[in-house]
């Protein structure tokens, strides 16, 4: 572990009751393919940001439920990769038909989608959902993560109520803890005041 930098925890190791899929790891995400960086399904945070995210997970799992985990810091590699996958012509219209109906790959950033510096590469920010402990189903929120459009939006009208009640109950969970939702993104947390505001950070994922 000599290149993760100091400051910065594992998540599977100090809160290994969450469930972690960690998409960027693997093909399954909106690129259709392993991103630049992420050499293992494991999840790490700065250190204040992972303890307080072990406080949501204990929280939450006094109603029966867990944190699932779709990714967490990211490296700045990672963002390059976004980057430039965007800038490709559309090869596969059935991971846009599931990820961005609504975009070309290039409007992902122009509507602060996907951003090109990343809250994500400073160890603060996390997207998640919650979890049926048991069974590892994820409640009902109303779009996969990484769906990038407006019923996505963490308030948006066009959810149903369920997955309103949904997208509360995570938003008042994490927010107890001191973590800011991102309004378009219903899984994205970022942790304040942050470890490390002026730095991003490039060491892979293993």
């Amino acid at each position: 572990m000599a290149s993760i930098p100091n400051g910065f925890v594992s998540l599977n190791d100090i809160c290994p009751q969450m469930k972690f899929v960690m998409s960027y790891a693997t093909a399954d995400n909106f690129t259709g393919e392993i991103v630049d960086g992420y050499k293992a399904q494991k999840a790490f945070l700065s250190e204040t940001a992972a303890v307080a995210l072990c406080r949501v997970q204990k929280n939450v799992e006094k109603q029966g439920l867990t944190l699932k985990i779709f990714d967490s810091y990211r490296p700045v590699k990672a963002v390059t990769f976004f980057q430039k996958w965007a800038q490709r012509p559309e090869t596969n219209p059935k991971i846009k038909e599931i990820y961005y109906p609504g975009f070309s790959r290039l409007e992902l950033f122009e509507q602060g989608y996907i951003a090109k510096q990343s809250s994500h590469s400073r160890g603060s920010a996390v997207d998640l959902t919650l979890a049926d402990s048991k069974t590892g189903k994820s409640l009902d929120m109303g779009t996969g993560f990484d769906f990038f459009h407006d019923l996505s939006h963490t308030e948006s009208s066009k959810v149903n109520p369920e997955q309103r009640k949904n997208r509360m109950l995570l938003k008042e969970l994490m927010e107890a803890e001191g973590f800011k939702n991102f309004s378009q993104e219903w899984w994205h947390y970022s942790f304040r005041p942050e470890t490390f505001p002026d730095q991003y950070f490039d060491f892979d994922v293993i």
